[in-house]
């Protein structure tokens, strides 16, 4: 079974986004913010984070993630989640040399679901 691991501060979506991804067979672990993002152990296929948390910002999370720094261990697709137009074309290169997705709120669940079974959309 896939793992995914979501990083979102807004219950509701986040609830949402574990519901649809159960619904689809995934093992799911959600957090609500990146502290609680490090402090979990293992490894996951898929991560899903907001780009704007309350007290972080994603890409940072993302950047801290030890599954997402080590060189040695498979890599899982990640996707960052924003509701802002007004990223910064640092941030842009950056998500982009990290090789992260970048999914705009609100996210269709179809989209989502092909992004989740590896289709490109």
């Amino acid at each position: 079974m896939a793992r995914a691991l979501i990083i979102e501060d807004d219950d509701a979506l986040r609830e949402e986004l574990v519901d649809l991804l159960e619904g689809w067979g995934f093992a799911v672990t959600s957090v609500a913010s990146g502290r609680g993002a490090r402090a979990l152990g293992g490894t996951f296929d898929i991560i899903l984070c907001d780009y704007k948390l309350e007290h972080e910002n994603g890409l940072d999370v993302l950047r801290s993630l030890p599954v997402m720094a080590d060189a040695t261990a498979v890599r899982p697709r990640a996707y960052l989640m924003t509701g802002h137009l007004d990223l910064t074309a640092a941030s842009r290169h950056e998500i982009a040399t990290l090789g992260l997705g970048l999914l705009l709120k609100p996210v269709s669940a179809r989209m989502l679901q092909q992004l989740m079974a590896g289709e490109t959309v």
